[in-house]
């Protein structure tokens, strides 16, 4: 379920014209290849269609909402996107993450293309997602889509946030637990769950050094003294996970404190480096089990 290494520059969004023909208004939105998930995301939040997006069935079980139409074609991975397939679908634009010098050169002589890029930077990833999805409407002609959709991200994220005016576990965790189960990631200062969290008016529980994509990878007994009310974990839905778990009945995850009292709730998956439906379906997980917990 979870690779960090595939979207690693997504931490801040960014759109950059990889041509001058970019920064144009695009009017034909049913040609529009969606490379880069996050911007794919984003565009069936505004009701545009992409023609085409990379890893079109991993994308439907990493992004479920808003759904996917099975009209949209796979374009492959998104390290290596078909380029045969890329100049006969004869996109009007290419959303793509930040590949090869040589790939980004090839596509750009095929269609117009923008880039979602990554900086690690202190700023605020909230306000950027906000910008960056006007920034689209507007490019794509729909900017009274991306106007309400803004208003009904910052509508629901008052109501979760409504849930938790006086929460009681304020200090929260959200992570990855490995395959092995003697490790775990979790998601620091700029991450997009970090971002939930202090949108929600809670605090992650994780303080300490992240890397460049805004996690730390950590052994599970550090986490036993660690200062933190509730836990939210994912796991890779794998059988290898489930088998190697079955060898530990008595592992270091048992006898965490956060575990062993109760306080720790796994979560649908969801992708950490989506946009704003995401974040919401990651609020609304969160602050819906805050909200009756005791």
């Amino acid at each position: 379920m979870f690779n960090i290494s595939r979207r690693t520059c997504l931490k801040m969004l960014v759109v950059l014209p990889i041509a001058a023909r970019a920064s144009q208004v695009v009017r034909d939105r049913q040609r529009i290849v969606a490379i880069n998930w996050a911007a794919a995301e984003t565009l069936l939040s505004l009701g545009v269609t992409p023609l085409a997006i990379s890893d079109s069935h991993y994308f439907r079980q990493r992004i479920p909402r808003p759904r996917l139409p099975d009209s949209v074609q796979d374009i492959g991975p998104f390290w290596e996107p078909n380029l045969e397939m890329l100049a006969a679908l004869r996109p009007a634009l290419i959303i793509s993450d930040a590949l090869p010098a040589a790939v980004m050169t090839k596509m750009a002589a095929i269609a117009p293309v923008e880039t979602v890029t990554a900086f690690a930077t202190s700023g605020d990833l909230w306000q950027a997602l906000h910008d960056w999805t006007g920034q689209l409407g507007a490019h794509l002609e729909v900017p009274f889509q991306a106007t309400h959709w803004l208003q009904q991200v910052d509508t629901a994220m008052d109501t979760y946030r409504q849930r938790l005016i006086n929460p009681q576990h304020k200090r929260v965790l959200v992570m990855v637990l490995d395959q092995d189960g003697k490790y775990a990631t979790l998601y620091g200062k700029g991450s997009l769950a970090d971002t939930v969290l202090r949108q929600l008016g809670l605090i992650n529980a994780w303080q300490k050094s992240v890397n460049a994509a805004h996690v730390a990878r950590v052994r599970i007994e550090e986490l036993a003294d660690l200062p933190c009310d509730w836990l939210f974990y994912t796991e890779l839905p794998t059988a290898m996970t489930r088998l190697m778990r079955a060898r530990q009945p008595n592992g270091l995850w048992q006898h965490l404190p956060m575990v062993a009292q109760g306080r720790v709730t796994r979560l649908d998956h969801f992708f950490p480096f989506g946009s704003l439906a995401t974040a919401l379906g990651l609020a609304d997980q969160i602050s819906r089990v805050l909200e009756t917990a005791s």
